[in-house]
Order: C-alpha cells, then sequence, then structure tokens
C-alpha cells in the first residue's frame, strides 16, 4: 500500500471558479492530504450540454489552481443520471487509492447527510414500491420520489434534500465503502444563483455572463479562453447536429438511450420539426412526465450514441488529463502497489491496445471531443484526441 495521504473531488469545473479553487484548499486544509485528485466531466457535462471550455482546458486549469491530478470521467457516465454519474465518480477515486472524497453541500453537516442516507437505504424498497403507481400516473421520476419522501423523511430532512449539491452528496455517499466522506460548506452564491454573492458567483451565472459578453474576471482564478460568439454559434451547430440525429433515427432506437423510454423518441420525432434551436427542443419536449435535465441529457445521449446497456456496465477506466510532478509520483506509486483494479489511460495511441474491454468506452470519450470541436469551430485534427496530449506542470501550483 502507498504511503502518500489523498484526497479526491468529483467535479464537472464548467467552468472552474473562485468556488471550485475554495473547495480545494479547505479539501486540502480539512484532511491534510498531500495529494487531490481530481475526476472531472469531459466535453459533455452531466446535464447533457457541451461544456464551456474543453476537457484539457479545464483540466489544466484545476491543476494550476490546486489539483494535482485530474482524470476524465468517462463520457457515458458524466451525461447520465446522478446515481450513474456518482456511481463512476466514487469507483475511479476509491480505484485510484483516495483516502478521502470530499463535495460540496449547501449545510457542510455530514452527520445530517449520513443519517439521510441510511433512512433512504433501509426504505429502498419501500420507496420503490410507492413511486412506481405514481410514475404509471405521468408523474416524473424525481417528482414521485419527492412525494415518497413525505413519509420517510422529517422536515428538516426534506428541505436539505432540495438543495442540488445535497442530491449529489447523497448518492457518493451511497457508493463510498473505502474512502472516508467530508463535506465542504458552499460559499456564497447558491448552485444555480443568477447574480455573484459575496466573492463567488456559481457556475450557472459565471456561463450566462460569458454568453452574454460580459467580463467574468473576479469570479474565476484564470482568464476563460472562450467567447459569448462561440458559445452562441456552438449552441446552433449543436442543435442541427442532435435535429439530424433525431430525423435519421427511428424512435425506437432513440428509446435506447439511458434517458429515453416511455415513448419520449417518438416525441422528439414529431416535435423537431417545430423547433428552431435547442431552447425549443427542451420546452417542446418537457412535460410532466420528462423534467428539462432528462431531455438535455437524451439529446446528449441520442447524438454520442450512449444506450441503457452502456451505462449499466459499469466499466470504468482511469485516463490522465492533467497532472503535476506530485500527481505523478502518486500514480506511480499506486500502479505500483497495485490498488488501481481498473485501466489507466495516459495516451490513447499506446494504452488502448492493452485494454480491449474499454475501447468502445474510449472512442465515445473521442467522439465527443470531435463533435465538440465541430460545433466549436475548431480544427479537428488539432484538437482531437489522438493528437491532444496529458497537460503536465513541473512545479506544484
Amino acid at each position: 500500500m502507498h504511503e502518500i495521504s489523498s484526497a479526491g473531488i468529483v467535479a464537472e469545473y464548467n467552468p472552474f471558479h473562485n468556488g471550485h479553487l475554495w473547495h480545494i484548499q479547505e479539501t486540502r486544509r480539512i484532511t491534510g492530504s498531500e495529494v487531490i485528485l481530481v475526476v472531472m466531466s469531459g466535453n459533455f457535462t452531466q446535464r447533457g450540454e457541451m461544456a464551456m471550455e474543453d476537457k484539457w482546458s479545464r483540466a489544466a486549469r484545476a491543476v494550476r489552481n490546486g489539483a494535482d491530478l485530474v482524470v476524465e470521467l468517462p463520457t457515458v457516465s458524466a451525461v447520465s443520471s446522478a446515481g450513474n454519474f456518482a456511481r463512476a465518480g466514487v469507483n475511479i477515486l476509491q480505484n485510484l487509492g483516495a483516502d478521502y472524497i470530499s463535495f460540496g453541500s449547501e449545510s457542510g453537516d455530514i452527520s445530517a447527510l449520513l443519517t439521510i442516507k441510511d433512512k433512504l437505504q433501509a426504505s429502498k424498497e419501500e420507496m420503490k414500491q410507492r413511486m412506481l403507481p405514481l410514475v404509471k400516473e405521468g408523474f416524473s421520476w424525481p417528482r414521485a420520489r419527492q412525494q415518497v419522501l413525505k413519509g420517510i423523511l422529517n422536515e428538516e430532512e426534506q428541505d436539505m434534500l432540495q438543495g442540488p449539491n445535497h442530491i449529489l452528496a447523497l448518492e457518493y455517499l451511497k457508493y463510498m465503502d473505502k474512502a472516508k466522506p467530508v463535506t465542504v460548506k458552499r460559499q456564497g452564491a447558491g448552485y444555480h444563483d443568477p447574480l455573484p454573492s459575496g466573492g463567488f458567483a456559481s457556475a450557472t451565472a459565471i456561463r450566462q455572463m460569458a454568453a452574454s459578453g460580459l467580463d467574468v474576471t473576479g469570479w474565476v482564478p484564470d482568464d476563460l479562453q472562450v467567447s459569448g460568439e462561440t458559445l452562441k454559434n456552438r449552441k446552433e451547430v449543436y442543435f442541427r447536429m442532435v435535429a439530424q440525429k433525431i430525423l435519421s433515427t427511428p424512435a425506437e432506437v432513440l428509446d435506447l438511450a439511458e434517458a429515453g423510454g416511455e415513448g419520449l423518441g417518438n416525441k422528439a420525432r414529431n416535435e423537431i420539426r417545430r423547433c428552431r434551436s435547442m431552447e425549443d427542443l427542451y420546452e417542446n419536449l418537457k412535460s410532466k412526465r420528462y423534467t428539462r435535465t432528462r431531455i438535455q441529457r437524451f439529446a446528449a445521449q441520442i447524438l454520442l450514441g450512449i444506450t441503457k446497456e452502456d451505462v449499466n456496465a459499469g466499466r470504468d477506466y482511469v485516463r490522465v488529463l492533467a497532472l503535476n510532478e506530485r500527481g505523478s509520483r502518486y500514480l506511480k506509486a499506486v500502479k505500483k502497489a497495485g490498488i488501481c483494479q481498473i485501466p489507466v489511460i495516459t495516451n490513447v495511441n499506446r494504452d488502448l491496445e492493452h485494454a480491449p474491454e474499454i475501447e468502445d468506452l474510449i472512442r465515445m470519450d473521442m467522439l465527443a471531443a470531435d463533435l465538440y470541436n465541430l460545433a466549436s469551430g475548431r480544427n479537428l485534427y488539432d484538437h482531437c484526441d489522438m493528437v491532444e496530449r496529458v497537460r503536465f506542470f513541473k512545479e506544484n501550483t
């Protein structure tokens, strides 16, 4: 067993902002860890949208601001439900030997979160039986769950579950069986707050400001290398790619997507000609049964060809995006100790032949990068995953 202490974080950094910097600093302070590990979404995020910046730029920014090793969360899990997103992130961090896994929360109260997690685990079957009739009536899964929780959690615990960070935190806790959980209380602006607060701005607010051409200096630790015009053009191209996929694919095939089913493929086929943008598509498809977030993930999944079978297979791997000298020494120690039980990929051209069991998933990451570059108007060869290289930093920053 290696002797370097480490703490892991599952993140999107879309974009990396002052709150993320605070989280890394607090995680290192609270845990006393020598190394900060990050599992980060690639070019598509959990909400089913293209990231503001590409994965290489975001990973490098994270290392420049305190992370020591950043690896990619497989695309198949990155654009999946909160449970699948958390499962993969936790599994990768535990395979990397993380002593702690740290996540942000609205309360900063790990004891309360653990209590809620235990209650939900104990009532898992009961919840499922009570939710099914509601779903059949047309309730979305999240809304049915909210109704059922009233009989399981007290009011304070129910209120906690209104926080997006708390919901994801409970998913992390569900899959943690080796690392110790740590939570850092969110500072300043809330997850969805459209305005900055107390020196912090949410990722949502920063994306909206950047899309409007506003200066986001002061809310992020580095300059963002993306313009409002680029973001606008990317959305337009993304819509055309998704529309083409819907128009050329049978409804039953569309429903093979993890977020598909329940007639969503057929509805998408019927509505697409009425849409002129992704916003139109989201608005036309969402309903009591289909939440907006589900529609967003559905769009990304059908474009990338991600099916329920892909997601449920649970095949994970460590794909390195950026690291510094400390992160490099740590990764070598983990590999030498035999801790990691999943493939480690540092160069797709060299390592992929030794991991045929995940080749299709890596190629999905590569496709995600190609489509991202296409939508961003970037040179496809220069920025493809076969040409891009791991970002290495000689000095710890």
